[in-house]
């Protein structure tokens, strides 16, 4: 494993060398990690991933079909057919081929769905928050690469859907003037935007998780310790990013994965499901309100605040 760190760590030093423009490769930059075991069947019982069973689920079960909370989620698509997400897509937009239908090809969208929302039902996994909809953006193409355009056009469309949270689990290595200003007028919608802090060995976060008003994610493993591929710099929180198991992009399967991608769904979850226990009218600065839930709930751990942040958000019933 320690030669599979050590290679991807030198294809990613690579990449950044060589640089140009906003178009980059998601295996160099935004690292799914895929484990061994892979195409898991769960078809007779459901099983609660450790990084579910140490955050916890509140029980909104009073609020079903009632209060929903609209999350967007950027990334390579999400299978809509997937058993364990029935119900949960309500809308989907492909930026990368808009005439083209909505397909993850790259088993991150549909990952990413899961730990956020998994069913919970009789089989497979269950999710953090079960009053989700989700509102499903292809912004990653087949490839693995993301044109900044497409990326620009993604977030606008779930901007205009009016949703509550953004997920981003991807980043940009360098900054540029369209996406700050973009992110702004997001924050200054009250939406909440929550980004990969970055697979980036020690280096700082990658954009948007680095801007102001943007929860920027990290990992941690199951002794609560930092993987060898965390970001070191601008980090607000950490979550499980190791051995994470979630949904695959075949109909009835799920895999293992690891990365700061994965890290950032947990705490969409854990933040859908503050906004489902609180009515907001309009006069709170939801942002604030947000940040002061996840700082007081969060564990904290030992190492420096620039990788683990204020550290390991968690719910209590």
């Amino acid at each position: 494993m320690k030669k599979i760190y050590l290679i991807v760590f030198l294809l990613g030093t690579i990449t950044l060398s060589f640089y140009l423009g906003y178009n980059f490769h998601l295996k160099n930059e935004e690292v799914p990690f895929i484990q061994s075991e892979q195409n898991i069947n769960f078809q007779d019982s459901q099983v609660i991933p450790w990084g579910t069973e140490i955050i916890g689920k509140k029980q909104n079960a009073k609020l079903e079909n009632e209060k929903k909370i609209k999350i967007a989620i950027l990334d390579s698509g999400i299978n809509k057919d997937h058993k364990d997400l029935d119900g949960k897509i309500v809308e989907e937009y492909n930026a990368v081929q808009p005439q083209e239908p909505l397909v993850d090809t790259l088993n991150h969208g549909t990952a990413i769905a899961g730990i956020i929302t998994a069913n919970d039902n009789d089989f497979g996994i269950v999710g953090i928050s079960q009053n989700v909809e989700l509102y499903s953006v292809k912004v990653i193409d087949d490839n693995g690469k993301i044109k900044k355009n497409d990326f620009l056009d993604g977030f606008k469309w779930a901007m205009s859907q009016d949703v509550n949270i953004i997920n981003i689990s991807l980043g940009f290595p360098n900054d540029f003037p369209e996406l700050n200003k973009l992110i702004d007028s997001a924050v200054n919608k009250e939406i909440i935007i929550v980004a990969a802090s970055g697979n980036t060995f020690g280096l700082n976060a990658q954009f948007p998780a680095r801007y102001d008003g943007v929860f920027s994610v990290g990992s941690i493993d199951k002794q609560g310790k930092l993987p060898s591929f965390s970001a070191n710099g601008k980090v607000d929180f950490v979550a499980p990013g190791v051995d994470v198991l979630s949904l695959n992009n075949d109909r009835e399967s799920y895999s293992y994965s690891e990365g700061s991608s994965y890290s950032t769904a947990y705490i969409t979850g854990i933040i859908s499901e503050f906004l489902l226990s609180n009515d907001f009218k309009g006069k709170e600065d939801i942002f604030f309100e947000v940040q002061s839930f996840l700082e007081k709930s969060s564990l904290k751990l030992k190492g420096d605040k620039g990788n683990i942040g204020n550290g390991f958000p968690i719910l209590k019933n």
